[in-house]
């Protein structure tokens, strides 16, 4: 095992230059490498870390970096659409790869990833961040123990509003997505800590996805009466493809269903609209609490502070002790269990099956809306090992249980 891990960033931009205290936090780990195609956002991300006394090499082609021969982990977080051939070539070259969320724009992408790390054995992560907020880790723990009992039914989504920022910024990754496109565009925030509830991959999987679009009237809406002037307020010459909500039905193998909503572009408080029903027990985040048959009153919410007692995640229990900053802890926590990952030599808690999965969604469900909501077979991306066989992942951020198998 090496002293310390040398790890590369690949994208520059507002998340990863945001990423950038939180990866160079982690124990025994320095950033030697740091990339973008833009030279200054490059040199906005090389003062972060001068500042932090990290002195990266820069680079604007991320195939140099591969090319150095010393990188054992990277961190990809460029645009959604360029994700997926990077951490290919990485993973090509045997290099620990990791990955921001991202939706695929095609199932080919999906299948690429998963050829080249069964091709290769390099292991690939998504960097599903929500897999380890405090809420869905502590719902994943009670589930896990029984608390609920059969879980049947489950909602999650992402409910944004986000028509200040990036949905009427003429260069932003988010605007031109949801300008062209039509569909769940930004899933894995809700399915990544959902497929782990249930089982997705390991005992259990998607069989198949229906999902239906609204019409697109939001962001335009808010531009006419907030800044008449602006190139997409028109909605004579402009149109949004991407409905206003997204309703995504998935169908599991074990007969559970989870719906997935997106919505980013009509007025709302932020929730990812978790909910988790069994036959004892249901959560709701946007309830603020948890109810379980025969222990609290009828009809009554628990409020989680109360859950945290005694069902606090053994992974925030390590937390408390030296939190970190980003997303509530949820950033240190993912952008860690990754690196745990590459220092141990173990596969990763979100493995290169899981994060194939989590990304067909978006294109799976842009199938399901252009054909009017029929429902689209879900790929088998571990070619039924999902039935036996799995290895589950070793060290402390691990999310799933040999019992599960």
């Amino acid at each position: 095992m090496k002293d310390r891990l040398h790890a590369a960033v690949i994208g520059m931009g507002s998340r990863g230059r945001g990423l950038l205290k939180t990866i160079h936090s982690i124990r025994d780990l320095d950033i030697v490498a740091i990339c973008d195609i833009m030279e200054d956002r490059l040199a906005e991300g090389k003062k972060i870390l001068n500042e932090l006394g990290a002195e990266p090499d820069c680079y604007t082609d991320y195939r140099r970096i591969i090319d150095r021969g010393d990188i054992d982990l990277v961190y990809v977080v460029t645009n959604w659409i360029t994700h997926w051939e990077i951490c290919r070539d990485f993973m090509e070259a045997g290099i620990y790869t990791s990955c921001e969320v991202n939706g695929a724009a095609s199932l080919d992408e999906c299948w690429e990833l998963v050829r080249t790390y069964e091709r290769t054995g390099t292991p690939l992560m998504m960097l599903e961040n929500c897999c380890y907020g405090r809420n869905e880790l502590a719902v994943l723990n009670m589930v896990r123990q029984g608390v609920f009992g059969k879980v049947v039914y489950a909602e999650c989504g992402y409910c944004h509003d986000l028509r200040r920022g990036s949905l009427n910024n003429l260069t932003h990754q988010r605007m031109n997505n949801n300008l062209l496109r039509n569909g769940d565009l930004y899933p894995t925030h809700g399915a990544g800590p959902m497929a782990k509830i249930l089982n997705i991959n390991r005992g259990n999987r998607f069989v198949s996805i229906a999902s239906m679009s609204t019409p697109g009237y939001g962001v335009q809406d808010y531009l006419q009466r907030h800044q008449p002037d602006h190139p997409l307020a028109d909605a004579r010459s402009v149109h949004y493809a991407c409905g206003d909500v997204t309703t995504s039905l998935l169908k599991c193998a074990g007969g559970e269903v989870l719906m997935i909503r997106h919505s980013v572009s009509l007025p709302q408080p932020y929730s990812r609209a978790n909910r988790v029903q069994g036959t004892r027990a249901v959560y709701s985040e946007d309830c603020g609490g948890i109810h379980i048959d025969d222990v609290h009153e009828h009809e009554h919410w628990e409020p989680m502070e109360e859950i945290y007692k005694q069902y606090e995640h053994p992974i925030w229990q390590d937390y408390q002790a030296n939190p970190d900053d980003g997303h509530g802890g949820m950033d240190f926590l993912v952008m860690d269990a990754f690196a745990d990952a590459a220092r141990n030599h173990t596969e990763p808690p979100i493995d290169a099956y899981d994060t194939a999965t989590y990304m067909a969604i978006t294109a799976l469900s842009e199938a399901s809306v252009a054909m009017g909501g029929m429902p689209q077979a879900f790929p088998d991306f571990t070619r039924g090992k999902w039935t036996s066989g799995r290895k589950v992942c070793g060290g402390k951020y691990c999310l799933d249980t040999e019992e599960i198998y």
